[in-house]
C-alpha cells in the first residue's frame, strides 16, 4: 500500500511541483516560471568603469582615407589676406561609406580571322554561367547573415535591401546556402577525421523542426571542431549516418542518451544533467541521500579544477560513499510497481556509477557535456528567431555552414572573411590539435 501511495505521489508531483530549468534538462526557452536571479552577491560599488580599469578609445590613423582641408584666407581682426600655409590640427571621423551594388560587365569579342576567315571568341570566366548573376561578395555576406547572425529570409532580403537598395529574392538567399553547403564538402569531410583522433569527443542532439515536423539536429565535438548534422532521427540510424561516433575510439562524453552506448568508445556522463535532477528531488521531495550525492559531485568538480589529484585509495572512498548513499532507494524497490523518480535516478547512479566519477581518474576527461552543449545553445537561437526549416535540405545547408563558422570560432578566425575564401574555393582548413 505504501510503495502505491509513493507511486501516485510521484506521478502527481508533476503538477504540484512541476521542473523547471534548474532542476531538470527543460531549457530556459521553454521554462514559464523561470527566476532570473543571480548568483553573485550585491556589492557597494558605482555602476560603470571601476578605478584601475583599462579603458578604450577611439584613436586617430596616421593615413586617413579622405582629407578635407578647412581653409582661411582672411584675417578677422584686420581684414588682410593671410599666407599659404599654417599650423595644422586635425580631427577624424570614423564612418561607413554608402553601400550600394556594383555592377561589372564582362565582354567577349568575336573577330573574324582576315586570312582564313575563321571565326574567333574570347571566352567568359568560368565561374560567369549567366546573363547576370550574383557575385560572391553578396553570396557570402547573406550565408554569414543567415548561418551566424541567425537572420530569417524575410528580414535579410530586407536587410540587404535597406542596405544596398537592391532587392534580392528568398530564393537567390537559398542558392547562396546551397553553394556553400556545396563549397564545404570536403570542409566536412577534414573534419570528421580530425574529431575522430581527438581523445575527448561530445554529442548531443536537439529537436529542429521542418514544416512543423520534427527532426534532429546532432553535434559531434570537441573545444577545436564542431560538426554538425542533420537528420529526421534522433538514435541509431542518425549517428550511424554521419559516420563519425561509429569509427570512434576515444572517450564520448554524453548525456546519458541510451543509443550512444550501443557503440564501443569509452563513455563518460555529463554531470550537469545529474546535479538537476539530484537539485529537483532535495527541493521538492526533500531526499537526504539526494543533497549528499549533489555535495560530493560538487565538491570533487571544485577540487577538480584546483588541480587536486586523487589517489587509487580516494577514488575507492568515493565510490563507497556514493553506494551507500543510492543503496536505501535501490533496496526498497519493488518490482511489482513502476520506478519512482527517487529509484530511476538511484539505479542510473548506481549502474554507470564509473562513468559519472572518471572525470576524477583521468584529468582530459570534463565534469559534464557542456561544450556540446554550448555549440547547440545557437541551434536553439536558430530555431527561436527563424523557426522551423522550410524544407529538410535547408536544414543540411545550416548543419554543414554552422560546423564551419563554429570551428573558425574556436579558432579565433574571421568569419565573414573566411566564408568569402570558401566561396572562393580556398576555404579555411584546421590543423589537428595537440
Amino acid at each position: 500500500m505504501l510503495k502505491y501511495v509513493a507511486e501516485l505521489e510521484d506521478k502527481l508531483s508533476k503538477y504540484e511541483n512541476p521542473k523547471n530549468s534548474k532542476n531538470s534538462s527543460i531549457p530556459p526557452s521553454q521554462d514559464p516560471n523561470r527566476e532570473t536571479r543571480s548568483l553573485r552577491k550585491k556589492s557597494n560599488k558605482k555602476v560603470g568603469g571601476q578605478k584601475g580599469h583599462k579603458g578604450s578609445k577611439l584613436n586617430k590613423v596616421p593615413n586617413p582615407d579622405k582629407i578635407i582641408i578647412h581653409d582661411i584666407s582672411q584675417c578677422e581682426c584686420c581684414n588682410s589676406l593671410l599666407p599659404d600655409g599654417g599650423e595644422v590640427k586635425s580631427r577624424q571621423i570614423f564612418d561607413i561609406p554608402k553601400i550600394k551594388i556594383k555592377v561589372t560587365e564582362h565582354r567577349i569579342l568575336i573577330k573574324k580571322c582576315t586570312n582564313c576567315g575563321a571565326k574567333n571568341k574570347s571566352n567568359f570566366p568560368d565561374d560567369l554561367v549567366q546573363e547576370a548573376q550574383y557575385g560572391n561578395q553578396i553570396k557570402s555576406l547573406g550565408v554569414y547573415l543567415q548561418n551566424y547572425q541567425m537572420i530569417p529570409y524575410a528580414r535579410c532580403v530586407e536587410l540587404l535591401y535597406d542596405l544596398t537598395g537592391h532587392r534580392l529574392s528568398g530564393g537567390s538567399l537559398a542558392n547562396f546556402q546551397s553553394k556553400m553547403f556545396n563549397q564545404l564538402d570536403t570542409f566536412e569531410s577534414e573534419i570528421k577525421t580530425l574529431l575522430l583522433q581527438s581523445p575527448i569527443l561530445h554529442g548531443d542532439e536537439s529537436g529542429m523542426k521542418v514544416n512543423g515536423n520534427g527532426n534532429w539536429m546532432h553535434v559531434a565535438s570537441n573545444k577545436f571542431y564542431s560538426h554538425f548534422g542533420f537528420h529526421k532521427k534522433r538514435g541509431q540510424e542518425a549517428i550511424d549516418s554521419f559516420n563519425i561516433i561509429p569509427l570512434y575510439n576515444g572517450t564520448l562524453v554524453h548525456d546519458r542518451f541510451s543509443s550512444y552506448f550501443k557503440y564501443q568508445c569509452e563513455h563518460s556522463l555529463c554531470n550537469a544533467h545529474i546535479l538537476r535532477e539530484l537539485l529537483y528531488l532535495w527541493e521538492i521531495k526533500k531526499i537526504n541521500w539526494a543533497k549528499d550525492t549533489s555535495n560530493i559531485l560538487v565538491n570533487l568538480h571544485h577540487n577538480q579544477k584546483l588541480g587536486k589529484e586523487f589517489t587509487e585509495k580516494n577514488y575507492q572512498n568515493i565510490l563507497k560513499r556514493w553506494e551507500d548513499l543510492v543503496a536505501p532507494a535501490i533496496s526498497g524497490y519493488n518490482d511489482l510497481y513502476k520506478k519512482t523518480k527517487e529509484e530511476r535516478l538511484a539505479f542510473a547512479l548506481e549502474k554507470y556509477k564509473h562513468l559519472f566519477l572518471k572525470f576524477i581518474k583521468e584529468k582530459e576527461v570534463p565534469f559534464d557535456n557542456n561544450q556540446a552543449e554550448r555549440d547547440l545553445r545557437m541551434i536553439k537561437v536558430k530555431q527561436k528567431i527563424s523557426g522551423c526549416f522550410r524544407e529538410y535540405s535547408y536544414g543540411e545547408y545550416f548543419a554543414r555552414i554552422r560546423s564551419y563558422i563554429s570551428t573558425l570560432k574556436k579558432n579565433d578566425k574571421n568569419i565573414l572573411q573566411n566564408i568569402q575564401l570558401a566561396m572562393n574555393n580556398d576555404e579555411f582548413y584546421p590543423e589537428l590539435a595537440e
